[in-house]
């Protein structure tokens, strides 16, 4: 009898474990697709930011729940070469949108919505 539940107990560990995983990579698979939206360069023209949108459709059902539990967009702040300065993509504790409130930059400050109000980031490489 121990031997039964110490035996269901390692399974469904292990079925936990594999599920994560398959979830997970689904999820970095939707980010590595998602759509990108228009660049919001700074006043300085010295850095831009893109929104975009996690693509889920490509994994069916699975992906259609998993977005329900996912954020709506993230961001990223480039140079004006194009090297990427900041993400928000794996910030899994914040909740993040784009169809209410625009994300804004403030000189040198990248601004988006989340459901903390606004977060964002201080970018000394957009300075002049």
């Amino acid at each position: 009898m121990h031997r039964a539940i110490k035996l269901i107990l390692k399974m469904a560990l292990w079925c936990s474990i594999s599920l994560s995983l398959i979830l997970f990579s689904i999820k970095i698979l939707a980010y590595m697709k998602a759509t990108p939206g228009e660049k919001m360069w700074n006043e300085n023209n010295t850095c831009y930011a893109i929104t975009y949108i996690p693509n889920y459709k490509p994994f069916g059902g699975v992906g259609r729940i998993l977005h329900l539990f996912s954020n709506q967009s993230f961001f990223v702040v480039y140079d004006n070469t194009g090297k990427k300065i900041k993400s928000s993509a794996w910030y899994f504790w914040q909740y993040q949108f784009s169809d209410l409130v625009a994300p804004e930059w403030s000189g040198i400050d990248f601004l988006y919505p989340s459901d903390s109000g606004f977060s964002g980031w201080t970018l000394s490489e957009c300075k002049k």
